[in-house]
């Protein structure tokens, strides 16, 4: 799946600090039989060219996994038949959670639809306690896409490690094999329409890895003209493998 990455499968887990973690036992239960029944897992990204109709277009109901990041700049087009999972990246430096404490948007979703709302903290740079019910993962997660990130780029500076959104991808690919789910990955936004990249990220190794993953990329406005086609291609092929 990966063959032109040389060595991506090769972790040295005392390398960095996080090799001991267990992406299996820090899955809360209610989370994890929630994945082992659902039928997709839905990826948003904080592109802002995302629209209502780019979601009434998948349909999203009772046995889907809607998953968010961060800022979670899509929250208002979220439903609260769904399950909504919200991932949350480290901010080392200053010591914080990105897109935490919930604004208003969120907080209404979590008392509508409380127990069908979960919480994913990634990247912590030092061991944290963490809230029953919520996940969390220190920087950096032993699987070998993400152990193996890149860390020096052009100009001298280094990248600061995985994006939320690639962490997160990356984390569900990972438990639907170890773990035997069912569900199929969709990545909704990550396809380049709109937004910037911030420099920090090896935006060219998650492109790559994405390519050759068994993540579906659905493009903006796929329903519409040549783009519904070409979604309906990948959506055919993907279930006849």
């Amino acid at each position: 799946m990966h063959e032109d990455h040389p060595g991506l499968e090769r972790m040295d887990l005392t390398a960095l600090p996080g090799g001991d973690q267990d992406i299996v036992t820090a899955l809360p239960p209610a989370l994890a039989r929630r994945l082992a029944t659902t039928r997709r897992v839905i990826l948003v990204a904080n592109n802002p060219a995302i629209c209502r109709g780019d979601f009434e277009a998948l349909r999203i109901g009772q046995d889907d996994v809607v998953v968010s990041f961060n800022a979670c700049i899509k929250a208002d087009l979220l439903q609260s038949d769904s399950t909504n999972v919200f991932v949350h990246g480290f901010n080392a430096p200053d010591r914080y959670f990105f897109g935490l404490p919930y604004r208003g948007e969120i907080n209404d979703l979590l008392v509508r639809a409380g127990p069908r709302c979960f919480t994913i903290l990634v990247g912590c740079a030092a061991p944290m306690s963490p809230v029953p019910g919520v996940m969390l993962l220190r920087d950096r997660i032993p699987l070998p896409a993400l152990w193996n990130y890149p860390i020096d780029r052009p100009g001298g500076k280094r990248y600061v490690g995985p994006s939320t959104g690639f962490n997160t991808m990356v984390l569900f690919d990972a438990l639907r094999q170890r773990q035997g789910y069912g569900y199929q990955i969709i990545a909704l936004g990550f396809s380049n329409e709109a937004g910037k990249l911030w420099s920090g990220h090896a935006w060219s190794y998650e492109r790559k890895w994405l390519l050759h993953s068994d993540v579906l990329t659905v493009s903006l406005g796929a329903t519409r003209g040549r783009g519904f086609f070409s979604w309906l291609g990948k959506f055919i092929g993907y279930i006849r493998n």
